[in-house]
This record gives C-alpha cells, sequence and structure tokens, in this order.
C-alpha cells in the first residue's frame, strides 16, 4: 500500500482553521439563537441545522483544500487486517473508559448524576430534530475529526518530531476541543487509541470507524432517554 502524501506547515493551519471555523459557527449560531430567543418549537428545529451547518461547511473547505493540494483524504482499503477492528475498537473504547475512571478523580472529577442525554431528550419536543442533530453528530463529527486530527496533523507532526511526540501532542489536542473536563481526559485516551489504529491500517479508515463506533455508543443514552420520554 502506498504511502499517503505527508502534509506541509500549510496544511496542518488549514486543517487548525477548519477545527477553529467549526467551534465558531457553533457558538456565533448559539449566541444568534440566544439574543433571537425564538420560540421552543423553532429553536429545535433550527438546532440541528445550525449544528449541520457548522460541521459540514469547514469540513468542505478542508476536504477541498486537501484535493487542490493533492493530499489524499487517508481513507485507505482497510485490506486482510480489518477484521482486527472487531475486537481492537471494543478494546480502545473500553481501555479510554478504564484510563479515564482512573485518571479523573485525580483531578477531583466525577461523573455527573444528570447525563447530557437526558438533557437534551428532555428539552426535545419531537424526536426528528434530535435525531438529526444525532446524525449529523455521529456521522460529520468523526469525519472532520479525523481528517483533521489523524490525517493532517498527525501526518505533519510525524515529519517534524519523533513518533510518540507526534501521537500525545495530536491526542492533546483532540482532547482540548472537547472542553468539557471529563470529555476532555476521554478523547485525550481515545485520540491515542484512534491514532494507533491510524498507524496501523496507515490510513484514517479504521481511525474514522473507531470514532463513528464511539460516538454511537456514547449516544445510546440519548436514544434511551429520547425513547423513554
Amino acid at each position: 500500500m502506498p504511502e499517503l502524501t505527508p502534509p506541509r506547515g500549510r496544511d496542518a493551519l488549514v486543517a487548525v482553521g477548519a477545527m477553529a471555523a467549526t467551534y465558531l459557527l457553533l457558538i456565533g449560531q448559539g449566541l444568534i439563537l440566544i439574543r433571537l430567543r425564538p420560540p421552543r418549537e423553532a429553536a429545535v428545529v433550527a438546532l440541528p441545522a445550525a449544528i449541520a451547518l457548522s460541521l459540514a461547511a469547514p469540513a468542505w473547505f478542508l476536504v477541498r483544500h486537501m484535493r487542490r493540494r493533492g493530499l489524499e483524504l487517508g481513507f485507505t482499503p482497510l485490506g486482510k487486517g480489518g477484521w482486527h477492528l472487531l475486537w481492537r475498537i471494543p478494546a480502545l473504547i473500553i481501555a479510554a473508559g478504564l484510563a479515564t475512571a482512573t485518571v479523573a478523580p485525580l483531578f477531583g472529577l466525577e461523573p455527573s448524576p444528570d447525563t447530557a442525554a437526558e438533557s437534551i431528550a428532555g428539552e426535545a419536543t419531537s424526536s426528528l430534530p434530535i435525531l438529526l442533530t444525532l446524525a449529523g453528530y455521529l456521522l460529520l463529527g468523526p469525519f472532520i475529526e479525523e481528517l483533521v486530527f489523524r490525517r493532517v496533523l498527525l501526518g505533519y507532526f510525524d515529519t517534524r518530531m519523533p513518533g510518540w511526540t507526534s501521537v500525545l501532542l495530536t491526542s492533546l489536542l483532540f482532547g482540548a476541543v472537547h472542553v468539557v473536563p471529563q470529555a476532555v481526559i476521554y478523547t485525550f485516551f481515545l485520540g491515542i487509541g484512534l491514532a494507533w489504529l491510524a498507524r496501523l491500517h496507515r490510513g484514517i479508515t479504521g481511525s474514522f470507524i473507531a470514532h463513528l463506533v464511539n460516538n454511537v455508543v456514547a449516544s445510546l443514552g440519548v436514544f434511551a432517554a429520547l425513547f423513554a420520554l
């Protein structure tokens, strides 16, 4: 399997810019919704559209830049070893969870009794906005994050520093963008595992699938809370 073209510094800056644009769009549209104070029914319909735009627009820009630069997206065939994802993905998620459970208390962090899933579902007046929001979260979120962190940044840092330093740095950045302390710790450890998969499979197909599965698992609570209403 041919090696992927290493990104350059400019590509890394564009990737970081795309990730920053995602959060700026999310925050900006959120502030607009708060200022306009739309009716509850309108707000829950506008939320999925805002999330989809915030994820899709920067992803489109980044993909366009990569194609213009001749950079492969990194979705390479898994080959005969692809079946190993059947055990690697659960092992990765479990390991990240155990590591988080061990480290989080050292920082005085404990799980909140009211889960985010219950809060989201409790605010919904219809299941459709929640399902559309989850669709964006499950598909577009892992897509742009794998492009940014495992394809571009990991690939670029690999050309500038030792491999283990590159993995730790991209995992720290991946964790930092998730903001919530518990999520930062969990996604840091998850990022290490995703980088490991990207290295094993010489592309981001395996890490994207693992990221997608992780988000599905994380979203099961939303579905459970939603349909329990």
